[in-house]
């Protein structure tokens, strides 16, 4: 056997190890991240044994998660595990889907099969064939395999599934409610208890609890789900749709809500959030589209259109249509 298809072979042993790791919450991230980046050869063979989902569930039953990169030790100690594990790595890599240098991180969420946002943040997760899902700020979903398809757990904040047709069957679990979307575009968001589903390419059927009927969502509708309340459905005009991925692009989006709700919105995004300081101001309408990154241009918008004045504090943003002189000595004007 030729040196190349040895180093290949130990680089596809490392890459499993690792996978079982950080599976199993116990990799220590910054060394990963050192092998990985050390030779392109090692991201291209953890890419590979995270996107073949039979390997994936191989993996699991091992039932090893060790720090490091211990494949070399095992293969002393004459562990068998780590032997067929490799023997799995080289018969299936030939047939994996291997994803560009963006998609190094996600490959790292998909093994795990658990993933987080921080607020502010946004990821893409590869869940299997055809079937993508994104995640919004400060939002948590946790999925496995369920025979041919993949349950994925809603336990906080919002995502949107994206399934081609043909693609891999998925089924979103919240609080007892469950939608199974067809091919197309789903958003789904929690709020408290309820869970508020938007259609927007496609369908899916929702159920508002395990025993409740099934009830048909239709291409640009949406509904709200509660715990043994049938779901109302209502249209979604292309704008409504717009805005309810506008979040996909960084973004929000607003057509006539209040500022007390487009300020709620926009603190979903912000590590230092906007208080409305003057009561007065609560029930301004507005609209526009604007960074959910930075929200100055919708200060200044507000500043311009309404003379809402926004002021700094070390941990918020302030406004206020007529701020007094002692507001003035306290904030520094944005």
């Amino acid at each position: 056997m030729g040196k190349a298809v040895v180093d290949q072979e130990q680089i596809d042993a490392e890459a499993a190890d690792w996978l079982v790791a950080i599976d199993c919450g116990t990799a220590d991230r910054t060394a990963f991240e050192r092998w990985r980046q050390a030779d392109p050869a090692h991201a291209l063979a953890f890419i590979r044994a995270s996107q073949i989902n039979r390997g994936l569930d191989l993996l699991r039953e091992t039932g090893q998660a060790v720090r490091g990169a211990p494949a070399r030790a095992a293969e002393r100690r004459g562990d068998r595990r780590a032997v067929d594990r490799r023997r799995f790595l080289k018969i299936g890599a030939a047939g994996a889907f291997v994803l560009g240098a963006a998609g190094i991180g996600l490959s790292v969420a998909a093994a795990a099969r658990d993933a987080e946002t921080a607020v502010g943040e946004r990821r893409r997760i590869v869940l299997g064939r055809g079937a993508v899902v994104d995640l919004n700020t400060d939002s948590h979903i946790r999925w496995h395999r369920d025979g041919d398809g993949i349950d994925i757990h809603l336990l906080k904040g919002e995502l949107l599934l994206e399934r081609r047709p043909g693609g891999v069957p998925c089924s979103i679990y919240c609080q007892g409610m469950r939608i199974e979307p067809l091919a197309g575009r789903v958003d789904a968001r929690l709020r408290d208890r309820r869970l508020e589903v938007a259609v927007l390419h496609g369908e899916a059927t929702v159920r508002s609890s395990a025993g409740a009927s099934a009830v048909r969502v239709a291409s640009l509708q949406r509904t709200t789900l509660a715990a043994d309340t049938r779901p109302v459905l209502s249209d979604m005009t292309r704008i409504q749709a717009a805005a309810a991925e506008a979040w996909q692009q960084g973004e929000v989006q607003f057509d006539g809500e209040d500022l007390a709700e487009a300020v709620a919105e926009y603190n979903r995004y912000l590590s230092r959030p906007i208080v409305i300081e003057d009561r007065s101001i609560d029930r301004i309408r507005l609209g526009g589209r604007f960074s959910n990154a930075d929200p100055s241009d919708f200060l200044k918008a507000l500043a311009a259109i309404y003379g809402v004045r926004a002021y700094e504090t070390a941990d918020s943003i302030r406004l206020s249509r007529d701020p007094t002189p002692h507001a003035q000595k306290i904030f520094r004007p944005v």
